[in-house]
């Protein structure tokens, strides 16, 4: 059976007893079926994770004792940052689902020329809390034990301007530019900037340029926003990560 990984954001220790959120308590006693001393991992996202088994289980509460832990990492040596032109729906969330999953440490979800999708204070909220639980959920799942953090929604020529990388790349498929051509350090801080729907506009590619972002070209077939993301950090991971060591 596999062990269940918790996020739980509350300072965990061995031989301590905790009871888990409200949403993890039913996961593991309604979702997974758990029983009692059934063990499970727990993380809270400073690091290394915890060995427990379940000590109770009641109708709307799971409690776990702590019994050892584990300084695991599952980070890459790679800094990604992946600033996202907001797509609709599902493939916003497709796309920071598998960004996290490919081991991305910051995502910041970009307005631009072409956004489609418009978000008043309340409506931002909700879409960022969201967003944050595909975090969470995505981490559980891939063995992460660090959270991606996440920014507030904002308009690109706003952020831009105050961006610190060692090597930032703009998708453009007019370039000439592949990855191969480029060199980093291991412990790089990487920008990936990519459009939404209809990708970026000329003048955004073009701020983007004069921000010192290079042009970079995937290949000769043009991708959906949500593949594109994926594809990127997938190479970036391979020429300059931890997916071929």
């Amino acid at each position: 059976m596999t062990i269940a990984r918790i996020y739980q954001a509350i300072p965990l220790s061995i031989h301590s007893v905790i009871t888990l959120d409200a949403g993890a308590s039913h996961h593991l006693a309604s979702v997974l079926r758990a029983n009692i001393n059934d063990k499970i991992t727990l993380f809270n996202g400073e690091g290394g994770e915890f060995a427990g088994i379940i000590a109770a289980i009641e109708k709307k509460k799971v409690t776990v004792k702590i019994e050892a832990y584990h300084p695991r990492v599952a980070e890459s040596p790679l800094e990604i940052c992946l600033a996202q032109g907001i797509s609709r729906g599902e493939k916003m969330d497709f796309t920071i689902q598998k960004a996290v999953e490919l081991g991305v440490s910051q995502i910041v979800p970009l307005f631009t020329e072409r956004c489609n999708v418009k978000l008043d204070a309340d409506r931002s909220q909700k879409r960022v809390e969201h967003w944050q639980s595909i975090i969470i959920s995505a981490s559980e799942q891939s063995g992460r034990n660090i959270l991606a953090k996440l920014e507030p929604p904002q308009m690109l020529t706003r952020w831009i301007g105050s961006v610190q990388m060692d090597q930032g790349f703009v998708l453009a498929p007019t370039s000439e530019q592949k990855l191969n051509s480029f060199s980093l350090q291991k412990k790089a801080r990487v920008i990936l900037l990519i459009g939404p729907e209809g990708g970026l506009s000329e003048n955004e590619i073009k701020l983007a340029v004069q921000k010192n972002f290079a042009p970079l070209n995937l290949g000769p077939r043009i991708l959906r926003t949500e593949t594109a993301g994926i594809a990127a950090i997938t190479a970036l991971q391979c020429y300059f990560g931890d997916m071929t060591n």
